[in-house]
């Protein structure tokens, strides 16, 4: 088996395990004002140190690793470029990381929502595809950025009801 067919295995069975769908930044932004976060996500430590992991070096400045409002830089929405096998190797642990964060995440705030549960989906399925090469870096973000944005609506039009 080739690496990149390895590599491909691997993002596809975290997809459709569903092990690979955290999305750790939605709980604390889309609350409403009157409710204060109970993690800052991009300030808290153990967060802070999964996605400090270096082998996430290769796409570090590629795509919004961890995602928050105005996570998506004007140089992911003009990067054409598809990952190169190291960069696929990346996005493997990315995956990782990311599954470890929700579950960090659940362990302190409990079960995420459903409409939570279903972004964080759809991110895996965007990372997935970004993986396979279905995706530039800039479909990639686009595509998060729609995702983000659905999210955020619906999210007040429930009344901040998720978690």
């Amino acid at each position: 088996m080739n690496r990149a067919y390895r590599a491909a295995a691997i993002a596809t069975a975290l997809l459709v395990t569903g092990c690979a769908g955290g999305l750790p930044r939605h709980p604390q932004t889309t609350s409403p004002p009157a409710s204060p976060p109970a993690i800052q996500v991009d300030q808290d430590p153990y967060l802070r140190s999964l996605y400090a992991d270096t082998r996430l070096d290769p796409i570090r400045d590629k795509v919004p690793l961890l995602l928050k409002p105005d996570s998506i830089k004007p140089s992911h929405l003009t990067n054409e470029a598809r990952p190169t096998p190291e960069e696929k190797k990346a996005i493997v642990a990315w995956l990782q990381v990311r599954e470890r964060a929700q579950h960090y995440l659940t362990s302190q705030r409990g079960e995420p929502s459903v409409l939570l549960t279903q972004t964080r989906n759809q991110v895996t399925r965007a990372i997935a595809q970004l993986h396979r090469g279905e995706l530039t870096y800039a479909g990639f973000a686009k595509r998060v950025r729609q995702i983000d944005e659905y999210y955020q609506t619906a999210a007040r039009l429930s009344s901040g009801q998720h978690n």
